[in-house]
């Protein structure tokens, strides 16, 4: 009898011990195809849920984005078994989508500390430094001894080819603005992938800030040639683009933010300023007129732009118009009240009338230290005094007659 109850006793354990192998066999099938709700169910239908069980539940719930209850899986299965390297690393990660960066940087530096040569988990705890950093919160300020910076610097120290810590490096110096060094993360990154397309975005930002604009199109071409489109970029590229002098690739940039947003009043102003420096004056009234009509930009700034086309274009007698409704609503506007005897000059025939309107602009700003009034009443002392000399030749010629 004795001898039965104990044969009976070993096929019950291996009989259940079968029943979990299978249910485990059918709840890991049922995981590796995706079928995450499946599998949980299938997970908690095992009686003795080990670590390796209640990792497998965490990671179904994570599939399923229930992050909550793939946390609370997690810590179980670490509860029951802390050497696990690889879950307490997705946990962490999770933790840092979860906005709980304190907990994730505690974590990190654990592995860190176990692990001081797997570049990963350095990586790993510098986003959640930085998370924090950025987060501000004033008890971890006062706590805090250790930098991200530091923390990604680590991790290429470990392995010079990780890009993920070599963009974050390259990120911090560019808002610092230690333009050399960006440099030199950034051409380091792209001798092992020279498709990285943070990477590129990070030169050509670091390229663009530097006032580098023959630099900065080669990368934001670049950019462009890798697939990448946004405002940001169509915008600095145009800018580099308009800084160059090639106004033509310029509005290019320009017309496809315009097909982003028609409405956009700035993009129309620029448009009208461009399209006066190629000389092509129907459109730059277009555009002028698109502005005003958008009009959420100072109206002096948008009638100096089609004053200035006008110029440009030799239409002196409508850039004087221009220039005059400028100063109406803006008196302050010297460069307007300057090219209005300019414009004058090169269109009336009578330079006395030239004359008085150089004077009139001469007494306005006799008084006045300012750089750029002290730059206009120069120049229009010089031509003054060449005008001046003009008149009385003529006047002599006439009496002669």
């Amino acid at each position: 009898m004795k001898r039965y109850l104990i044969l009976l006793f070993f096929t019950s354990i291996i009989s259940n011990a079968e029943a979990q192998s299978s249910a485990l066999t059918i709840a890991d099938s049922l995981y590796a195809v995706g079928s995450y709700t499946k599998a949980i169910e299938q997970y908690q239908l095992i009686p003795d849920q080990n670590a390796k069980t209640l990792l497998q539940i965490a990671r179904s719930y994570r599939g399923l984005g229930n992050k909550k209850a793939a946390i609370e899986a997690y810590v179980a299965s670490l509860t029951q078994n802390k050497e696990q390297p690889i879950a307490a690393t997705e946990y962490g990660r999770l933790l840092i989508s979860r906005g709980k960066h304190s907990t994730a940087d505690t974590i990190f530096m654990e592995l860190s500390q176990k692990y001081p040569d797997n570049p990963e988990y350095f990586y790993q705890r510098g986003r959640a430094l930085k998370l924090l950093e950025k987060k501000g919160d004033s008890l971890w300020k006062k706590t805090a001894t250790t930098k991200s910076e530091e923390i990604f610097s680590k991790a290429v120290q470990l392995d010079s080819t990780h890009q993920k810590a070599l963009y974050q490096l390259g990120l911090h110096y560019l808002g610092k603005r230690d333009y050399p060094v960006v440099d030199k993360i950034c051409y380091k990154a792209l001798e092992i992938d020279p498709d990285n397309v943070e990477m590129v975005n990070i030169l050509a930002q670091n390229y663009y800030l530097r006032g580098w604009h023959d630099e900065s199109i080669t990368w934001f071409e670049k950019l462009i040639a890798l697939g990448q489109t946004s405002p940001f970029i169509h915008n600095n590229l145009g800018v580099s683009y308009r800084q160059t002098n090639r106004y033509q690739k310029a509005i290019e940039q320009y017309l496809i933010l315009l097909g982003i947003d028609d409405e956009d009043y700035g993009v129309h102003h620029i448009l009208a300023e461009l399209y006066g420096k190629i000389r092509d004056i129907e459109k730059a009234e277009y555009h002028a007129k698109q502005a005003l009509y958008f009009k959420d930009l100072p109206l002096d700034d948008i009638y100096y732009t089609l004053g200035n086309a006008y110029q440009i274009n030799k239409k002196f007698e409508k850039a004087i118009v221009q220039y005059r409704k400028v100063v109406k609503i803006n008196p302050s506007n010297i460069r307007a009240q300057y090219n209005i005897p300019v414009c004058a000059d090169n269109y009336y025939e009578n330079k006395k009338e030239v004359v008085k309107l150089y004077e009139q602009f001469l007494e306005k700003h006799k008084e006045s230290k300012d750089r750029a009034a002290t730059f206009y009443k120069t120049m229009t002392e010089r031509r003054l005094t060449v005008l001046k000399e003009e008149l009385f030749l003529k006047e002599g010629e006439d009496k002669k007659d």
